[in-house]
């Protein structure tokens, strides 16, 4: 499959051999996504926690795995979406973004931090839309759920 750039990816469903690539995504990702958080906040385990019960499903690009999107299907939920630093802006998050709808076949939810602003730039690029706040109870990190129909 061609990204937006025609960069060619293959996206596939992980296994367990591609748990430490993107455990190493995920934690690069949430350090840079979540920069007002200590980097201590986050390990590399805190992957395999996080898509415990969920579908991952895994991009790859130039040899190797560069990003992933897991999902909860039962509650059509997309719970985490991270690219490599490097192939960002390439189209890999959208491409694993429209896998992730195809498999829901259906609408679908995300949640994303309100202060990361390219996160929602992106979503928001890639025809997602914000669903009206509930009370977040006074989240210190307060969280933008977004909603999308599949293709």
């Amino acid at each position: 499959m061609p990204a937006e750039d025609g960069l060619r990816i293959n996206i596939r469903f992980a296994t367990a051999a591609d748990g430490p690539r993107c455990a190493d995504i995920f934690l690069h990702g949430r350090r840079a996504a979540f920069s007002w958080q200590p980097e201590d906040r986050f390990g590399l385990d805190d992957y395999y926690d996080c898509v415990d019960g969920e579908e991952v499903l895994v991009a790859e690009a130039g040899g190797g795995v560069v990003g992933f999107i897991s999902v909860d299907v039962a509650d059509r939920f997309i719970h985490n979406l991270f690219i490599a630093p490097l192939w960002r802006g390439r189209g890999i998050g959208s491409a694993l973004l429209r896998e992730a709808l195809t498999l829901l076949r259906g609408s679908a939810e995300l949640a994303c931090a309100s202060r990361n602003a390219a996160a929602r730039a992106f979503y928001e690029h890639n025809g997602w839309t914000p669903v009206p706040a509930a009370e977040s109870g006074g989240d210190a990190d307060p969280l933008v759920v977004y909603r999308k129909s599949a293709l």
